[in-house]
């Protein structure tokens, strides 16, 4: 698996993939963690990774921490990475990636922060996203995703940052979001959301901030608003 991420991102082209190759002992691999041959943590943010990400990354089944972020990734997000079922933390973000988000990832059982913002993805958001019960932050900002919000994220009980701002998603804002009881942040704006603010949202006690401009959304603001005793930033 790691032999094909690094041929199919360039890894000669690499700012650092010092022993990537030519040792068999993965661990002294540059951004590599293991224990005892199996790989625990990929670490190779800002490293110039040019290419697609191999769906044999889904093969590495003791993998808790993969980061890819800010390098120039192209295609898809490979279904297989929902394979990796102790995977902890995905970073993706600050890529080119481009295509759906796979609902493979909703099998992620043990994901705590996945983000996946700041690149060229479209399509919906899936709704098995919802089955990450252990999320605590979802990072979906800057990019080209539509459709509505899946009422499944309501389900995200541990979780604390929700960034879904920048897109093209579009319907109501789901009611469900207020089930969400230890969300500090939540960014839906400059989309093309509509219709009236659930009267929900004002039981987000932990709710520091709140931004909901540049939508479509009609209406007042509900009077539970005055609930959010925490609430610092409104736009």
């Amino acid at each position: 698996a790691l032999v094909a991420l690094y041929e199919s991102t360039n890894g000669a082209g690499w700012n650092h993939n010092d022993n990537w190759l030519i040792t068999n002992t993965v661990d002294t691999w540059w951004g590599i963690y293991a224990i005892f041959g199996y790989v625990q943590g990929i670490s190779l943010s800002e490293n110039n990774l040019n290419g697609s990400i191999p769906a044999e990354l889904g093969n590495l089944s003791d993998l808790e921490t993969l980061f890819l972020d800010d390098n120039q990734l192209i295609g898809s997000i490979p279904p297989e990475l929902g394979n990796l079922s102790n995977l902890e933390t995905l970073y993706l973000n600050y890529n080119v990636l481009s295509g759906s988000i796979p609902a493979e990832l909703g099998n992620l059982s043990d994901l705590g922060f996945l983000s996946l913002e700041v690149n060229q993805l479209s399509g919906s958001i899936p709704a098995e996203l919802g089955n990450l019960s252990d999320l605590q932050e979802l990072y979906l900002t800057s990019n080209q995703l539509s459709g509505s919000i899946p009422p499944e994220l309501g389900n995200l009980s541990k979780l604390v940052t929700l960034r879904l701002h920048y897109n093209r998603l579009s319907g109501s804002i789901p009611a469900e979001l207020g089930n969400l009881s230890n969300l500090v942040r939540l960014y839906l704006n400059v989309n093309k959301l509509s219709g009236s603010i659930p009267a929900e949202l004002g039981n987000l006690s932990e709710l520091v901030t709140l931004c909901l401009d540049i939508n479509q959304l009609s209406g007042s603001i509900p009077l539970s608003f005055i609930n959010l005793t925490s609430l610092v930033t409104f736009f």
